[in-house]
């Protein structure tokens, strides 16, 4: 039910490569990554590991597709 154990420099999907911690929170903490496949960097958020964290991500996950939908 903890933080994910993240390291600088780490590499996900062999894509988001971790340079900076931005925050954290009740149940995430925010990194700095940079997107190797689209060279630019992105914030990503890893959620607490404890399953009753997953609804509060699908739901905040939904208003980041929502704010995308208004892009451009």
């Amino acid at each position: 039910g903890g933080y994910h154990p993240v390291n600088l420099g780490e590499v996900y999907f062999q894509r988001y490569r971790v340079t900076h911690k931005l925050g954290w929170g009740q149940f995430s903490t925010v990194w700095l990554c940079y997107d190797k496949s689209e060279n630019r960097y992105v914030a990503t958020k890893f959620i607490k590991s404890a399953s009753h964290y997953m609804d509060a991500a699908r739901d905040e996950i939904e208003i980041m597709k929502t704010l995308g939908e208004g892009e451009g």
